[in-house]
């Protein structure tokens, strides 16, 4: 297995991609019975991811012969990260993961909110938020390779850390065909290490407070995950919103350098902040979601 802290963002994705290929996934599936109607059966997926972590996910299957489009929802900065409704549930795949450290995925490593964004950040032998990045690729890869359902094309979704995994995973896995990204998270960019923004990327402001001489190696662990580092290599339609006066997880500026950066982004700036729109945004998405699924909605 590659060892060592990689120096570069490059770095940092050869040695990511060589740790899962060592790993099956080894997908295991429960139908729940609870969440499971008429329409769809819901199952707790279970699969094998870097590090020894043995990661949890909600997936969602319609009725039906298949094959099928799916939806995957990448996990937000929160411990628990729980099944979501979609209308779009009775037509498409809809997966739910989770990252090392979350509920259910939390064996080996049990996350702290606030805490985890700096966690062992000194080092990115030590950074505990790494692995989540691992855990996004891992997700795709689980989902195809269950055999519960054929997938036809996936998409991806995410708010926060979520739209920012997302959009990795999507620069990786060339199966995803559209992403749906709500105000990523700026952490790797210079943005993310402002004085006086809020939680929760105020946690970086505390921890170069209270350790100022660590400065250069939060820099340089953090921008391994820069997404300005992997925007180019997103090369599908990517759906962006942002509150035109964020300053806790995307600042305006950030969010319009990313969509700059990626080839086919469609930029939706609202009068708010973190929430990057809320339910007026959560109409857009669905229908852009539905489209690019090739899912007819009423």
């Amino acid at each position: 297995m590659t060892t060592g802290a990689p120096s570069s963002p490059v770095a940092f994705w050869e040695q990511t991609e060589a740790q899962l290929a060592e790993i099956p996934p080894d997908v295991s599936l429960e139908r729940d019975t609870f969440y499971s109607q008429p329409e769809w059966d819901v199952y707790r997926m279970r699969y094998n991811s870097s590090g020894g972590h043995r990661l949890f996910a909600w997936l969602s299957v319609p009725h039906g012969d298949g094959p099928f489009p799916a939806l995957v929802r990448m996990p937000d900065y929160a411990s628990v990260h729980d099944i979501i409704y979609t209308g779009l549930r009775h037509r498409a795949v809809v997966m739910n993961p989770t990252y090392r450290g979350q509920r259910n995925s939390d064996g080996l490593v049990q996350a702290r909110y606030p805490g985890l964004l700096t966690d062992g950040i000194e080092n990115a032998e030590t950074y505990t938020l790494l692995g989540a990045w691992a855990d996004a690729l891992r997700a795709v890869d689980a989902l195809l390779a269950q055999e519960r359902a054929s997938i036809v094309t996936i998409a991806l979704t995410g708010t926060g850390l979520g739209a920012s995994l997302a959009l990795a995973a999507a620069a990786r896995r060339s199966n995803v065909t559209a992403v749906a990204a709500d105000t990523p998270m700026a952490l790797g960019h210079p943005a993310s290490l402002q004085r006086g923004l809020g939680y929760p990327l105020a946690e970086l402001d505390d921890y170069l407070r209270s350790h100022p001489e660590r400065r250069y190696e939060v820099e340089g662990t953090t921008m391994l995950v820069n997404p300005m580092d992997f925007a180019a290599q997103v090369q599908i339609p990517v759906l962006m919103s942002a509150g035109r006066f964020d300053r806790s997880l995307c600042p305006l500026p950030f969010a319009e350098e990313l969509a700059a950066a990626l080839s086919y982004c469609d930029l939706r700036v609202y009068d708010g902040a973190a929430e990057g729109g809320g339910h007026e945004h959560a109409q857009v998405r669905a229908a852009w979601l539905a489209e690019r699924l090739g899912i007819a909605t009423p």
